[in-house]
This record gives C-alpha cells, structure tokens and sequence, in this order.
C-alpha cells in the first residue's frame, strides 16, 4: 500500500476517533471550552484589576460578581417574558385554533381532527423539553465556573510555567500563539457581541413600530440567535412572524411588513456588515465556517454550534505557526489575505546565451 494512503487512512481514523471521544465526553469538554471562551470576554476586566495591581482574590471576585449581575438581570428578564408569554398565549388560544381549522380545511382534513389537538398539551411537551435541557445545562453551568475559577487563578503563572517547560524558541512560539489566539478570539466576541446586539436592537425597535406582542422578547432571541453564524438569523425570524400572523389575522398587511423588515435588517448586518466586519477579524473562508458549524453543532449540539466559528479561527492560527501546517491555514482562509511576495527573475539575455559553435 502506497505510503501516503496510509498515512491518509490513519489520520482520517484519528479524527473520527477524536470526534467520538469530544461527543462522548460532552459533559466535560463544553464546560471546559466555554470557561476559557468566558476567559477571553472577561479579559478586559483581568487586565484593568492588573494594572490597578488588585490582589488575585479580588480579581476573581470582580469578574464573577460581573458574571452573576449579568446572570440577575437576564433571570428577571426572562422570568418577565415567560409571564407576558403566558397571557398571549390565553389571550390568543381561541384564535389559534380558529386560524388552525381553516387550514386543516385548506388542507382538505376533516375538521374533526381539531379536536383531537390540543394547544396547551403541545405548549406543556414542549416546556418540559425545556425544563429538561435547562436543567442539564445548570449541571454544566455549575462545572464551567469551577474550570473558569481554577483558570483565573492559573493565569498570572502560566507564561512562567511556559518559560520554565519548554527551550527559549519554543517558549516563545507558544506564547506568541496563545497571545495571538487570546487576541483573535477576544476581538472576534467582541465584535460578534456589537453586531448581535444592534441586530437585536434594530429588532426590538422594528417590532415595537409595528405593535407586535413580547417585541422586547423577539428581539432578545435575535440577539441570542445571531451568535449561531448562518442560521441563527433565520430561525430568529421565525416566531415574531408567527406571532404577528396570530395578533393579526385575518389581515396580512402586518405579518408581511414585519416578515420584510426583518428580512431587510438580517440581511442587512448579516450578509453585508458582518461578513466585512468579522471577515476582516478572523479571515475564515465561509465554507470552512459552514463545515464547521455543521461538524461541531453535529458533535456537540447548540454549545458546538455557539462554538463553532472560534474553534475553527483557532485551529487556523495554530496551523499558521508550524511550516508543515501551514498549506491547512491557507486553505481554512478567506483567500482575500495578501500573497506573499513573489521573487522577481531577471530574463536571460542573449549575451548570457552561450554562441553557437
């Protein structure tokens, strides 16, 4: 057998196998991967206690008394969305199931089948599915602050650990990787983070205009929802449409002008300033970030997902550093990078040529 097949073989095997163990072991690779990404966004903080010469106690104790604020305030929200949720959803029950036989009659289904549907049987099925993956993700949650703790306190000795580990050259290959990827992924969540937050924003306020129910909800799930790259944006406009063919029936001007706003705001930042934006930051060819949304949301579900486009950005600059990867790191690229220099060769001329004897 041909040596280079082989090698393709065995390296083809090793990544299913480690694709297998990464699924298997879920419960605790996302919580470790998620702690070091919240490492990253917390970053500014750990610099600012740095230079403020904080003790590292109180450096720990600042980012999580950030953390938990945030947690507070999006607990309250939530909780005040569920009940609003609650009283549209009595409010327009008799109307969906009015808009639900006529389609069943459109259909040509016998309209007794209505009585064998049930809304509040299929809303309660679906909130203890809910309650079923909240419950499992608290588990993780609680997993993820005992990594980010541990992480926080390992940071102001890991370069020393490096320096006294590894040779001089090495030493500092490997710090300059991690800066650069600490650097990558920190502007990229940031930016990611502004972008989701005026989409959500532009959301919200187009929602409002046009007096749709839970608006501020809708827009907090858009935002949300932006952090999934490609398909989030569209599963975002899915339920303020809906909810605007329910609150507006029998018209359809309404669903219609917010089915089109929304398209225009989504395809606006998504397809036009996010690509620039976050192209610019990361430099990922967008097959690569579909291959690896659709590879990791496949391995590790929503987190995978959330995960995907900063797993693959990492993966680049990694192979960027070593001469043998590099040949991946091109091809991972959105190939708008410059090339690199080409080595002009002077023409021979005919003095050069030897005469002909």
């Amino acid at each position: 057998m041909n040596m280079k097949i082989l090698v393709g073989l065995v390296a083809l095997l090793s990544a299913l196998a480690i694709c297998t163990v990464l699924n298997l072991a879920s419960g605790v690779f996302i919580p470790l991967v998620v702690a070091w990404f919240m490492l990253q966004v917390f970053h500014p903080i750990i610099d600012l206690g740095r230079k403020n010469k904080l003790p590292q106690f109180l450096n720990v104790f600042l980012v999580f008394a950030v953390f938990f604020s945030f947690c507070i305030i999006g607990i309250h929200f939530c909780a005040s969305q569920i009940v609003e949720f609650n009283r549209a959803f009595t409010q327009y029950y008799s109307k969906l199931n009015a808009m639900t036989l006529e389609i069943l009659k459109v259909l040509q289904v016998p309209p007794e089948s209505i009585s064998r549907i049930s809304w509040m049987d299929i809303l309660g099925r679906y909130l203890r599915n809910i309650s079923e993956v909240v419950f499992a993700l608290s588990s993780k949650f609680v997993l993820t602050l005992v990594f980010l703790m541990f992480m926080l306190l390992e940071a102001p000795f890991l370069e020393h650990k490096i320096d006294r580990a590894f040779s001089g050259s090495n030493a500092i290959k490997i710090k300059n990787i991690m800066a650069s990827v600490s650097y990558q992924i920190s502007r990229y969540l940031m930016t990611l983070t502004l972008i989701s937050l005026a989409t959500g924003s532009c959301a919200w306020l187009a929602l409002e205009i046009l007096g749709v129910e839970l608006a501020a909800g809708w827009g907090v799930l858009t935002f949300l929802l932006n952090f999934i790259p490609t398909v989030g944006s569209i599963i975002a406009t899915i339920p303020p449409v809906l909810m605007a063919i329910l609150q507006f029936s029998p018209g359809y001007v309404k669903p219609i002008m917010v089915l089109v706003s929304l398209g225009a705001i989504q395809i606006t930042i998504g397809n036009v300033i996010t690509p620039k934006v976050v192209g610019d930051r990361l430099g990922l060819s967008p097959v690569v970030i579909l291959l690896s949304l659709l590879l990791w949301g496949t391995i590790w579900g929503i987190p995978g997902a959330l995960l995907s486009v900063p797993i693959a950005s990492i993966i680049k600059i990694v192979c960027e550093n070593f001469p043998t990867l590099r040949p991946i790191a091109v091809m991972m690229g959105s190939g708008e990078e410059a090339p690199p220099p080409v080595t002009p060769v002077t023409p021979v001329t005919s003095m050069d040529e030897p005469e002909n004897s």
